[in-house]
């Protein structure tokens, strides 16, 4: 499975936001996710960077 978790950057801790995350847009400053069940998320956020082989997004404020 190609899905990915999203965690988000606080104070040098990763806070997991959404898991099976199977898409993902920029939109204004802030980050749409959708997981594969179909739950969505909009954070206010920019990706700090993906981890391919890890299937991990890291975004931070």
């Amino acid at each position: 499975m190609c899905e990915s978790r999203a965690v988000m950057l606080e104070d040098g801790r990763e806070k997991e936001l959404m898991e099976n995350v199977i898409y993902l847009e920029p939109r204004n400053g802030s980050i749409f996710l959708r997981d594969f069940l179909g739950r969505e998320m909009t954070v206010e956020a920019r990706i700090k960077e993906i981890k391919l082989l890890d299937h991990e997004i890291v975004l931070e404020k």
